[in-house]
């Protein structure tokens, strides 16, 4: 009786998956970045700031400001979605949800790229708004890599000055 209980439950437990509000904001994330570039209009390659709750905002700024203080590139040097600057639409995406907070995108390989994994940690509201609140490159917290990387590029390249 146990397994066909347990196959049972890992069909309701997909099915929630895949309506899963934190699921399809990322999804929908990557569905507009496909079409904005696909577009190859002059959109801002870091719309998806939108999505992104005002912490992980506050360290896209600070690295920016870092940036253009310096003219040079600080710590985020490539599209955090695509995890490369080599954007290619037809690379084929998966998307898990490894639990209810985390959504996992494997982004297949394609010619000239290699395959990338990011995840995201995705909170919502019950009215079904969501925000990004940490992103996971390599298993490791973006906030406090980034956030490390910009305090050090101040004292070496702002503070000295």
């Amino acid at each position: 009786m146990k397994k066909p209980l347990t196959l049972f439950s890992l069909c309701i437990s997909s099915y929630v998956c895949a309506k899963s509000p934190q699921l399809q904001y990322i999804k929908s994330m990557y569905q507009k970045s496909v079409k904005l570039k696909s577009r190859e209009t002059n959109n801002s390659p870091d719309y998806y700031l939108k999505y992104l709750d005002r912490n992980l905002r506050q360290i896209y700024a600070r690295d920016k400001k870092y940036s253009e203080i310096t003219e040079r590139t600080a710590c985020i040097d490539h599209d955090i979605l695509w995890q490369s600057n080599d954007f290619n639409p037809k690379a084929k995406l998966t998307f898990t949800q490894p639990n209810a907070a985390k959504i996992k995108v494997n982004i297949g390989t394609t010619t000239g790229s290699k395959k990338h994994t990011v995840a995201y940690q995705v909170q919502c509201k019950p009215d079904n708004n969501c925000q990004i609140t940490e992103i996971f490159e390599h298993g490791k917290p973006f906030t406090k890599k980034t956030t490390k990387c910009t305090n050090d590029f101040y004292r070496r390249y702002i503070k000295k000055h």
